[in-house]
């Protein structure tokens, strides 16, 4: 994962990352119920639980974690001073871009508002 950080004209120290759907996404399916096929790159042929320990999630619920599609083929996440925002889509040569670029695309980044649950 790319990660970065820098400070912008008013002094405050944000962070930014590159967020990817499929990393968002990849707990939607049960990997633990992998029967007749591969499992991690190994040949697991009929394993049915390739685990030993008892389920460790708390809820066995699934998250709904479609993304809007702006968002469908990732975007850059800007978090400083308790606010996060969200830029789509993904600037090319972010990963290497000077503080003040960096600042420029935050300033056009959508603010994320928590919802309460």
């Amino acid at each position: 994962m790319s990660y970065r950080t820098f400070v912008d004209s008013a002094g405050r120290r944000w962070e930014v990352w590159l967020v990817t759907p499929a990393a968002a996404e990849r707990r939607r399916t049960d990997r633990r119920a992998a029967a007749g096929g591969s499992v991690a790159g190994g040949n697991f042929e009929g394993a049915s639980d390739r685990r030993r320990t008892p389920e460790r999630r708390r809820s066995l619920f699934r998250r709904n974690l479609e993304v809007a599609s702006e968002y469908s083929s990732g975007w850059l996440c800007f978090e400083g001073g308790g606010e996060k925002r969200r830029l789509a889509p993904v600037p090319e040569g972010w990963d290497q871009a000077g503080p003040d670029r960096l600042a420029t695309w935050l300033q056009s980044a959508k603010r994320v508002v928590k919802c309460a649950p």
